[in-house]
């Protein structure tokens, strides 16, 4: 048995098509992902990218010469072929 009245059952009812209303989505359509597809990276981003593979680079580039120094020129294919 409802013990609301029957003003308070239309204001409740009001109340939750406004909330209903009011509340976001939960599904995202394929063409909202559209438009967050293509990155927009500022010029921070790009530059600590660049930073970021110099480095990688150059740690290449010195563990290469460890090995060669230690090992010879000889052992180049016995390091490089396990890490293709």
């Amino acid at each position: 048995m409802n013990r609301l009245t029957v003003d308070e059952r239309r204001r409740t009812n009001e109340l939750r098509r406004l909330s209903e209303m009011v509340r976001d989505p939960r599904a995202v359509t394929a063409h909202e992902l559209a438009h967050q597809a293509a990155p927009n990276w500022g010029r921070n981003a790009r530059v600590a990218s660049l930073i970021t593979l110099v480095l990688g680079g150059a740690l290449v580039l010195l563990q290469l010469a460890q090995t060669l120094s230690l090992y010879g020129p000889g052992s180049l294919l016995d390091w490089l072929l396990p890490r293709l």
